[in-house]
């Protein structure tokens, strides 16, 4: 048995294991090697208030205005202050950062901040180096189950045991733990467009939802608005740092096509750049990136230069077609402020985890410092305890429970993938949701009855059923929801939180305004 299980190996899950105490005994399951997820992919940075003109309080403004009035407030003073905290303390002990003359970080802007406050490593390569940092910071504390499909939380006398996983092989066995931790990232895989990992594909939720744990703003799914698209293909994430630098939006003929939509233009908040830019292409034609006049954009961002070479375009001559692609999902597991779900021995953090800091619509590289801060202090929580060394073994092949009243006949995944993206993407209608769920009803399964590539189709289908739930309950638009039928956010639903759990639908309200939290 081991002290702690993590599922996932990105920002979230490194940053508890490096945090734990060292005498714990802790696992890692990555479901393909250790390197592959959405951090290592991550352009943009990591949001933080360290210059002398910022303070916590002004960054815990922006997120809130960005949440479209429903973000947890307290939850994102913690972001705000302890996340300031945290990178100044990794950057003293090695995490690398781009640094100006004097060795100060090189702070970037993007979209919806009021001040410069994004921190880089790399230029573009932010999460790239964070992921060498943690992995180099936890190489000798974790014992690694690489390559290991997690297949269903254990769960006995209402307590999370463990996790039953599968390897390359199809061998199955049970990695037992007193403490059991999704960090199993995002959703990006279930959409037809994606800048995410090909791992990302929402299994953390459905783990979850089996296991009889509550989840909560399903509904709110960001879509990046600068995917990189040729052919009708995504070929890449162009960082909203771009932008940041001055990169504009416009059509064919070279018009801006933000000046009549918002203020902030081209660094509006990403909800309201997504649906202009699809709206665009729906309706007038495709919609490009114009960074020609970054005079430094290959030293700035190599990435994002290299992958456009890559594809026979030159950015800094030519203009770039971008569309936008499932991105962040706002909503996962419901957590406390540490990281606890409502199964006892069974935590959350990252990505998969609904903390309330990102409201309806997550404020630019908050991601990764939500994964840093949350991660710290589920360590924190865990860490109160004394630890008891575990064994690092994992047990003999799980028995089959009893027989799934319900039978999964399977999925056509390019399928599921196009009809989440028409039906539950950036625009979204009631009769279009309730015939997906027809086609895809969310039921409960007696998972391990199945073989193992059956158990990931369920995973996916009830991950996309899941977030069309949601979005079909919700009947107002707001952030990363928007529903046809009712375009603007509605008075009645400020602050109500859509709870989705085995047992059924449940709404509750979370502390939302910003003077709650200014006073």
């Amino acid at each position: 048995m081991f002290d702690v299980c993590i599922i996932g190996g990105g920002v979230a899950g490194l940053m508890l294991a490096r945090s734990l105490p060292d005498h714990y005994s802790i696992a890692v399951v990555t479901k393909e090697h250790a390197g592959t997820g959405n951090t290592s992919l991550a352009q943009g940075g990591i949001a933080a208030s360290l210059s002398f003109d910022d303070r916590p309080e002004s960054h815990a403004t922006d997120t809130l205005l960005a949440s479209a009035d429903h973000a947890d407030a307290e939850r994102v003073e913690i972001l705000a202050t302890e996340g300031s905290a945290i990178l100044k303390h990794l950057m003293a002990q090695g995490l690398p950062f781009d640094a100006d003359e004097f060795g100060l970080p090189k702070l970037g802007m993007e979209g919806a901040h009021s001040k410069r406050r994004i921190v880089h490593a790399g230029g573009d390569q932010s999460g790239k180096l964070l992921m060498q940092y943690l992995r180099e910071e936890t190489s000798a504390k974790i014992t690694r189950f690489v390559f290991h499909q997690a297949l269903e939380l254990m769960i006995g006398n209402g307590r999370c045991t463990g996790v039953l996983v599968s390897d390359r092989s199809g061998k199955r066995s049970v990695i037992k733990a007193r403490h059991t931790v999704l960090a199993t990232g995002g959703i990006g895989q279930l959409y037809r467009e994606t800048s995410n990992s090909s791992v990302a594909a929402g299994d953390g939720l459905s783990l979850a939802y089996h296991a009889g744990a509550v989840l909560e703003d399903l509904e709110f799914v960001q879509f990046h608005p600068t995917v990189l698209t040729l052919g009708g293909k995504s070929c890449g994430l162009i960082s909203e740092a771009v932008r940041g630098e001055g990169a504009l939006l416009v059509n064919k003929d070279g018009k801006r096509i933000m000046e009549a939509i918002h203020p902030l233009l081209e660094l509006a908040p990403r909800d309201v750049v997504a649906r202009a830019i699809e709206r665009h292409w729906q309706n007038e034609g495709p919609v490009y990136l114009d960074a020609r006049k970054i005079s430094n954009f290959k030293e700035r961002f190599p990435s994002i230069y290299e992958n456009c070479r890559n594809h026979a375009i030159e950015p800094t001559e030519e203009l770039l077609p971008v569309r936008p692609g499932a991105h962040f999902h706002m909503g996962g597991v419901r957590t406390d402020s540490y990281g606890q779900t409502s199964i006892p021995g069974l935590y959350a953090v990252g990505e998969v985890a609904c903390t309330g800091v990102h409201g309806a619509n997550r404020l630019a590289s908050n991601s990764l410092l939500e994964g840093l801060v949350f991660a710290a202090r589920l360590a924190e929580w865990i860490g109160r305890e004394p630890g008891r060394p575990g064994i690092n073994t994992s047990s003999p092949q799980a028995g089959k429970m009893a027989s799934s009243t319900t039978y999964f006949q399977g999925v056509d995944e390019n399928q599921l993938k196009r009809n989440m993206t028409e039906t539950a993407g950036i625009l979204r209608a009631p009769e279009a949701l309730a015939n997906f769920l027809q086609a895809y009803p969310l039921k409960a399964y007696a998972l391990k009855d199945y073989p193992d590539h059956v158990i990931a189709q369920i995973h996916r289908q009830t991950a996309s059923s899941l977030i069309a739930v949601a979005a079909l309950l919700r009947q107002e638009s707001r952030g990363g929801h928007y529903r046809v039928d009712a375009p603007e956010p509605k008075a009645e639903w400020a602050g109500k939180v859509i709870g989705i759990s085995k047992s059924g639908t449940h709404l509750s309200r979370r502390k939302t305004m910003i003077k709650e939290i200014m006073l």
